[in-house]
């Protein structure tokens, strides 16, 4: 099998992805669900829903209903809460990363860009 690399080739760089970095699992229209579904994965949260839910049922219930469903909301507020945190700082981190600046040869010619910038198969030399 062959393989072949095309240098500062416009015309082939085109169809790739520029070079960006990006380690984050949320945006701030997928957080609410996509956390949601990482705190019902653990079965103890199951339970424990499963639990609040039968204390909203009056007839069998002895206790009122905030005593289990206001601890509940508290471990997801405080679970969503480091959760949002953790994506916050990996957020900063990948801009750190892709703002980082680095030196492009085109026609030979070097200039600097920020790395995120950086097409595929164009010459590079990172900045020390």
């Amino acid at each position: 099998m062959q393989r072949f690399v095309y240098i500062n080739d416009e015309s082939c760089r085109d169809s790739y992805r520029d070079n960006r970095v990006s380690n984050t699992k949320y945006t701030l229209w997928n957080f609410l669900p996509k956390n949601l579904l990482e705190q019902f994965r653990r079965f103890m949260n199951q339970y424990f829903l499963l639990i609040a839910c039968l204390q909203l049922w009056p007839t069998i219930t002895p206790v009122s209903p905030a005593t289990t469903w206001g601890p509940l909301a508290i471990i997801f507020i405080v679970s969503a809460s480091k959760e949002a945190w953790d994506d916050y700082n990996r957020y900063l981190s990948d801009k750190k990363v892709n703002e980082r600046r680095i030196w492009v040869v085109k026609d030979g010619i070097r200039r600097q860009f920020g790395s995120r910038h950086h097409k595929l198969f164009q010459s590079i030399k990172p900045k020390a």
